[in-house]
């Protein structure tokens, strides 16, 4: 029987990134397995999902709707609109709630029928983390004494924060978890007391305590991930996108204002060598026929990625991936290469087209002038260029975003994702929110942000207002600025709303990477789980064909 149980309920899947695997449980689950323990994924994030969170009677319902939900040409909406979505919004929470209790109970019975030594729960925020919440709690009145572990990037965010609002967890871990979940193993079994184990936080008495971490893991000694259906059921079939992310570095020596990255892994970029990349990915396409991959570095070096794709085209691997990179280490020279190994799309996180600007608020370390070569060299090699932006930044104002604007149109990325900015803990700008313009509560910034529900139908001007403003402007009021530059972009003819896994999605369920973008978000929006099954499993018979 599984030693453990691990478990990701990620809520209803918003988008179809939410669709891929978890590469946090498979690498945790291979940590397992080199200390003996068996595990076993239980992760929600799956077409079936989709369709048991979203009724087809609501789909249809929000169907005639989907235009104006959508922002149907940027206007607001009417009043008679807002007052259907409302309607439709609260019927399909009510829904929502009632299958997160059928839910938890399904987990309750499944515990009972493999019997675990532990369960290590993946936290999310919003209304996946009030359904975690929910499932634990439901497992903690059923098995009193099981172990219940917390872990995941929510979990390194929030922290003893967490505590405030469930005791149910035995303990929280932040950082990397391939280490940290041996040693949970091992407390599990009785050897090992909490206190000894770094990395974690738990309630010593009527106290949280937190244990620093360890360090930073070697990148070339991370375990293999398992994706084997027996032990990751959710991967029969096509529940989910067989697209599998690659752990390529870890760390970041930058310092930008919104990233928690540094915090979480480290300031030290560590990366994995070359051969060991190309060896993950030759052990995947051959242990489960997965030809689709992306790596995940935040930062990733070009030099690095160059390598691999030498790796790739020496041993003649038939594979497509997209990959993060940064504008400080992108050598153009590279791109053709790698396009010829299978290089699809490339994230850059651009952020601002003003250099005074970038430098107060973001501090990410790139050259403006160096950006223009880059993306054109890319594009010119065949590869889709993300440039993401925040908009507004701390310290813009309407000139600098009209600059930003002005830079973008010129420099032509093929898509600009467009964020608001927001606090998240553990960033420059969480720990020094006045320096950089925020007015917020930070404790009310996170007893909102665990609970924090995406309404999903509404447009941002509806969506409940987070507790804080930018340079004395709400929320509502300042994403107008976000909401604009992302509708000048579109009329000038370039794509937002579009990472670099959906390009690679879309070129495996054989679509045009707008028309899988406005379909995949009008699926998504009014939960149609038949046309997502579909192109799921269009796209995952040019990933694996007939294997999967």
């Amino acid at each position: 029987m599984p030693g453990a149980l691990l478990i990701s309920y990620g809520g209803y899947p918003y988008t179809p990134s939410s669709l891929t695997p978890d590469n946090g449980l498979a690498s945790l689950a291979g940590a397992l397995l080199e200390v003996g323990v068996e595990p076993q994924i239980l992760d929600f994030g799956t077409v079936s999902t989709m369709r048991r969170l979203f009724p087809r009677e609501l789909t249809e319902a929000l169907r005639p709707r989907a235009a104006e939900m959508l922002g149907g040409g940027g206007g607001e909406l009417s009043g008679s609109v807002q007052a259907e979505l409302r309607r439709l919004d609260e019927a399909v929470t009510q829904h929502q709630q009632e299958q997160m209790h059928e839910i938890a109970d399904e987990v309750v019975e499944e515990v009972r029928n493999i019997r675990p030594d532990f369960i290590a729960m993946k936290l999310w925020n919003g209304d996946a983390f009030t359904g975690s919440v929910i499932i634990a709690e439901r497992l903690r009145k059923q098995f009193p004494s099981l172990p219940i572990y917390a872990g995941g990037p929510q979990a390194s965010w929030w922290g003893a924060a967490i505590y405030e609002r469930t005791r149910v967890f035995n303990c929280i871990a932040h950082g990397e978890g391939e280490r940290t979940i041996k040693l949970l193993a091992r407390h599990a079994a009785g050897r090992a007391d909490l206190d000894s184990i770094p990395g974690i936080t738990y309630m010593d008495g009527s106290t949280p305590r937190t244990l620093p971490d360890a360090g930073g893991l070697d990148m070339d000694a991370l375990p293999e991930p398992v994706y084997d259906h027996e032990l990751y059921p959710a991967m029969l079939g096509d529940e989910k996108i067989k697209i599998v992310v690659i752990d390529d570095s870890r760390g970041c020596p930058q310092r930008c204002g919104f990233c928690a990255h540094p915090s979480e892994s480290g300031h030290r970029l560590r990366t994995a060598s070359a051969g060991v990349l190309a060896d993950r990915l030759q052990l995947i396409l051959e242990r489960y026929g997965i030809s689709a991959f992306r790596f995940s570095g935040s930062s990733t070096p070009g030099r690095l990625m160059a390598e691999v794709a030498d790796e790739i085209l020496a041993r003649g691997m038939n594979v497509r991936f997209t990959s993060f990179g940064h504008f400080a280490s992108a050598r153009p020279d590279h791109f053709r290469q790698m396009a010829q190994a299978g290089l699809r799309a490339i994230f850059f996180g651009l952020e601002s087209g003003c250099a005074e600007v970038l430098e107060r608020a973001v501090r990410k370390g790139i050259n403006l002038d160096d950006v223009a070569a880059t993306v054109r060299r890319a594009q010119d090699a065949g590869i889709f260029v993300v440039a993401s932006m925040i908009v507004p930044l701390p310290f813009d104002t309407p000139e600098t975003i009209q600059r930003s604007l002005e830079m973008v149109l010129q420099l032509r990325p093929d898509s600009v994702p467009v964020q608001f900015p927001g606090l998240v803990p553990g960033t420059p700008w969480w720990n020094n929110p006045e320096r950089f313009g925020f007015e917020c509560d930070l404790d009310e910034i996170t007893k909102a942000g665990l609970d924090y529900k995406i309404k999903l139908l509404f447009p941002p001007s509806m969506w409940a207002e987070p507790p804080y403003s930018l340079h004395g402007r709400p929320f509502r009021e300042f994403t107008q600025d976000t909401m604009k530059f992302a509708a000048a972009l579109e009329q000038a003819g370039i794509l937002t709303a579009v990472p670099d896994d959906n390009v690679l999605i879309a070129e495996c369920a054989g679509m045009d990477v707008r028309a899988f973008r406005d379909a995949s978000r009008l699926w998504c929006t009014i939960g149609d789980a038949e046309a997502i099954g579909q192109m799921v499993a269009r796209a995952n018979r040019s990933i694996v064909g007939d294997s999967c």
